[in-house]
C-alpha cells in the first residue's frame, strides 16, 4: 500500500481551542462510557440510540472463527432446494465461502466447470443469498449483503435501499439510513460462541474483497440542543474517522493477514486536522478496533519508526527472511550489514535482540 500523504491545516484559534480544552474529559471516554454518560443527563437530547449489532461491549481474543456446522447447515439446506447438476454448482459455490460466509470465488470458472453459462451459475448463486439461511450467504461483498437484507426486511422501499448504500459509501450522513444500517449484520455467518473479557468496541474495519470500510461508534448517535457539546462530539468524531482512514491506508495489508505493521506517527493525524497531538493522544486512548484478524486498541496501529523509516514489526519480518535465506550461522554484525546494504540503519545490539525476539516466537 503506498504511504498515505498528509496535507497540514491551519492551527485552531484560541477560542476553539478553549471548547476543546473544556470538553478533554469527553474526549478521552470511550463510545460506551459516553453514551451512559450522555442518556443520564435530562437536559441532552440523544437521537439514534440504537447500537450497531457489530459493536459489542465485550470482546475476545483470539476472535472467533465460523463453526463447521454454519457450513454444514448451508450444505443440508443446499440438498433439499436443488437437484442433479444444479446441486454439484451449488455445493461448488459453498466451498468457496470464507470464514465470514462471503463468496470468494470466480463464479465464471464454476461455470466452465460444469459446462454452463456464467448467467446460469449466478442464478443459482443469487438464489442461495437469498432463499438459503443465513439470509445473504454467498454474497459477493458487503454492499451486495447489505442490499440482499434490505430487499428483504423493506421490500417496497427502494430509495431506502439506495440512501443506506450511499451511507455505506461514505457519500451520505442520512439519519434514518443511519438508524437502518445500525440494525444490519455485516456478514452472513455469526461464528462460535467464546468466553469474553471486558472492553468496548469503538471502530469496526470490514473489507469485502474488493475496499475497506470504516465505522466509528459516534457516528450512529447524535446529540441536539448543545451547541457546545455537539462541537465537542463533532471534532472527536472527525478524529476518529481520520485514525480510521490512516490505519486502513498504513496498516490494511496487516488487518488481512498479509504484512507486518508499518510505521504510523499519531502527529500524522494532529497535523492532518490542524489541532494539537495531546488532543489527538486523548480521543485514541482507552479505544478498540474490531478486524477482520482480532481486535486491537488503535494505539496498538500506531507504531514507531527506526531512523531508516521501518516500523519493528517490519524490521523483524525481513530479518527473519535474512536468516531463512541467507543469514543461517552469521554473525549479528554480519546480519546488521546485510540489512544496512538493504538501507535498514540497523545496530548489531538491536540486531542481537530483533534475534532473540525471533527466536521466542519460533
Amino acid at each position: 500500500m503506498k504511504d498515505i500523504k498528509i496535507k497540514t491545516k491551519p492551527a485552531l484559534k484560541p477560542s476553539l481551542l478553549l471548547r476543546i480544552e473544556n470538553g478533554l474529559e469527553l474526549l478521552s471516554k470511550t463510545s460506551d462510557e459516553l453514551l451512559q454518560e450522555l442518556e443520564e443527563k435530562p437536559n441532552i437530547k440523544l437521537t439514534l440510540k440504537t447500537r450497531p449489532k457489530w459493536f459489542y461491549k465485550d470482546f475476545a481474543e483470539p476472535q472467533p472463527k465460523y463453526l463447521q456446522s454454519e457450513i454444514e447447515k448451508v450444505e443440508e439446506q443446499i440438498f433439499y432446494e436443488f437437484d442433479g447438476l444444479d446441486k454439484e454448482i451449488a455445493l461448488e459455490i459453498v466451498a468457496h465461502l470464507d470464514h465470514r460466509g462471503f463468496f470468494v470465488g470466480d463464479i465464471e470458472k464454476i461455470a466452465k466447470q460444469y459446462g454452463v453459462s456464467k448467467d446460469y451459475a449466478e442464478d443459482i448463486r443469487e438464489f442461495i443469498t437469498r432463499e438459503i439461511e443465513p439470509l445473504g450467504v454467498a454474497c459477493k461483498n458487503l454492499e451486495e449483503f447489505i442490499l440482499v437484507q434490505l430487499e428483504e426486511f423493506y421490500p417496497k422501499e427502494e430509495d431506502l435501499h439506495k440512501e443506506v448504500i450511499r451511507l455505506l459509501r461514505g457519500e451520505s450522513k442520512d439519519l434514518k439510513a443511519k438508524k437502518i444500517l445500525s440494525t444490519l449484520k455485516l456478514r452472513p455467518f455469526e461464528g462460535e460462541e467464546v468466553i469474553y473479557k471486558s472492553g468496548s468496541v469503538d471502530m469496526v474495519f470490514e473489507y469485502d474483497g474488493d475496499q475497506w470500510y470504516v465505522f466509528v461508534m459516534d457516528d450512529f448517535w447524535h446529540v441536539e440542543n448543545n451547541k457546545a457539546l455537539a462541537f465537542i462530539l463533532d471534532l472527536r468524531r472527525k478524529v476518529l474517522r481520520a485514525v480510521g482512514n490512516l490505519i486502513v491506508e498504513r496498516q490494511g495489508e496487516f488487518m488481512l493477514g498479509k504484512g507486518p505493521l508499518k510505521s504510523l506517527k499519531l502527529s500524522q493525524v494532529a497535523e492532518s486536522l490542524g489541532i494539537s497531538l495531546s488532543t489527538v493522544s486523548r480521543i485514541v486512548s482507552n479505544k478498540y478496533a474490531k478486524t477482520p484478524v482480532g481486535i486491537y486498541s488503535l494505539r496498538f496501529f500506531f507504531q514507531r519508526e527506526t531512523k531508516g523509516g521501518y516500523s519493528k514489526e517490519e524490521i523483524l519480518k525481513i530479518l527473519k527472511e535474512v536468516i531463512e535465506k541467507e543469514g543461517k550461522g552469521k554473525s549479528d554484525s554480519e546480519l546488521a550489514s546485510i540489512l544496512q546494504k538493504r538501507g535498514i540503519k540497523i545496530a548489531r545490539r538491536t540486531v542481537n535482540n530483533y534475534r532473540r525476539i525471533l527466536e521466542g516466537k519460533a
